[in-house]
């Protein structure tokens, strides 16, 4: 009797197995010992941002049937997982598209659930987006002449800027920035004001601190016009002004020269008094002022127009002065003296304006002396006086030519109308001889 019991007891056991297997986690104590439910390889998975397809596959080992649920927690439509169930060993492909929102961190919980309740978790994350922008071209051309705009393309996970440099005025933008990432834009320039290519590098800023470039770069016109309408102008000494037209196809800079600090640009064209900047035709306006000077001023303003095959243009302006032109006169020259290495000499002179200096020119061949020869200065400044001059180191029984000069105020040279001939003496004459063998010259006083 016993032993029919335990046989019975032993033949129910796989029946009582199969009942009770595969139970609900209220009745852990019915589960049997070997009902497995596992996922190999960890319960994190990680994705960078940018990974996008299946990751490396997940490995279920189970002995009973499981269902998949997910909480795609901030993944949205992002995420997905299959299959969704199965019954023993299996794998679970896991799919997302890229973070593109920088700085996200996402997360997402996907839940194995056996039949008899068991359950096994994993988390899916993924790291914030970072900042990207991509353009469509990164070089646009522009003929000289041209109306057609070029289209750029920006896409982006975050706000971008347009900055071009600084000064850039031909180059436009149909917008310059976008806060949500996308958009078209449209490239435009102005026509060619010069023979030269211009080129411009623009910067796209976006997301902290990060920037790429592109460049825009246009044609120059091929040839350059100027012509300069206004002759050239003669003023008198009373303050004046005048307009000079200029005929171009390009653009063009005047310039007066900076020695010439009685002349100015005026107008809204100006850089500054002596400098100023215009596009195709156009006129400017010159000025100066009183010419309170006894000598009359000439200057010119320069036109230039094209860098690669330049064209000028000039304007010679004059002013009259408001006084007569400064006079100087220089007396006849007198011999006072000649010994056998030096002679004195004595002459006058007038002036209207102070001189810069006076003296003695001399030469042993050239028979009339000028600066060009030997020069002995006798003194500066000055406007009428009578001069006394000495020449050494001359010589014995040598013959010179001599005239007296003065250097006037306007930087020419006007000499006396004679030149003296003197010949020196021999030093072996006797003490009371006469020093000068020309009985002509005037007696030394």
């Amino acid at each position: 009797m016993k032993t029919k019991n335990l046989i019975a007891i032993l033949a129910a056991l796989p029946i009582l197995a199969g009942l009770v297997g595969c139970k609900s986690d209220d009745q852990p104590e019915a589960k049997p010992a070997k009902e497995i439910l596992m996922v190999l390889g960890g319960d994190v998975i990680q994705y960078r941002a940018s990974e996008t397809g299946p990751t490396t596959e997940v490995s279920i080992k189970a002995d009973c049937r499981w269902t998949v649920e997910l909480d795609r927690g901030n993944f949205g439509d992002d995420l997905s997982v299959s299959p969704r169930q199965g019954n023993g060993n299996g794998t679970l492909v896991i799919t997302s598209d890229q973070n593109t929102t920088p700085g996200l961190l996402r997360e997402a919980t996907i839940t194995l659930v056996s039949d008899g309740g068991l359950r096994q978790k994993v988390t899916v994350r993924q790291t914030g987006g970072d900042d990207a922008l991509n353009l469509s071209n990164t070089s646009f051309s522009f003929a000289a002449v041209t109306t057609e705009a070029q289209l750029l393309t920006i896409t982006s996970n975050t706000s971008w800027q347009i900055l071009a440099p600084s000064g850039v005025n031909w180059l436009h933008f149909s917008r310059t920035s976008s806060s949500d990432g996308s958009g078209p834009v449209e490239i435009s320039v102005d026509n060619a004001v010069s023979d030269a290519v211009r080129t411009a590098a623009v910067a796209v800023t976006y997301g902290s601190g990060k920037s790429v470039q592109f460049e825009v770069s246009q044609e120059g016109i091929t040839n350059v016009n100027l012509r300069v309408q206004t002759e050239d102008i003669r003023w008198s000494y009373e303050p004046n002004e005048d307009m000079i037209r200029v005929e171009s196809n390009a653009e063009w800079h005047a310039y007066i020269p900076s020695s010439a600090t009685w002349l100015r640009f005026e107008g809204p064209q100006a850089t500054d008094e002596h400098s100023l900047t215009g596009v195709g035709n156009g006129e400017f306006r010159i000025m100066c002022e009183e010419n309170n000077t006894s000598r009359d001023r000439l200057s010119a303003v320069v036109i230039i127009a094209g860098t690669k095959n330049p064209q000028q243009a000039v304007v010679v302006v004059e002013q009259k002065s408001s006084a007569p032109v400064a006079t100087t006169n220089v007396g006849e020259l007198y011999s006072m003296y000649v010994s056998s290495n030096s002679a004195e000499f004595r002459y006058s002179f007038v002036a209207d304006e102070e001189v810069a200096d006076y003296g003695l020119v001399y030469s042993a061949s050239n028979k009339m002396p000028t600066t060009n020869d030997n020069v002995v200065k006798v003194g500066e400044k000055g406007t009428s006086r009578s001069v006394l001059g000495v020449i050494e180191g001359l010589q014995e029984n040598s013959t010179y030519y001599v005239r007296a000069y003065v250097h006037s105020a306007n930087g020419g040279y006007v000499y006396s109308p004679n030149v003296v001939t003197i010949i020196t003496s021999s030093s072996q004459h006797e003490p009371g001889e006469s020093d000068n063998p020309d009985p002509t010259l005037a007696p030394r006083r």
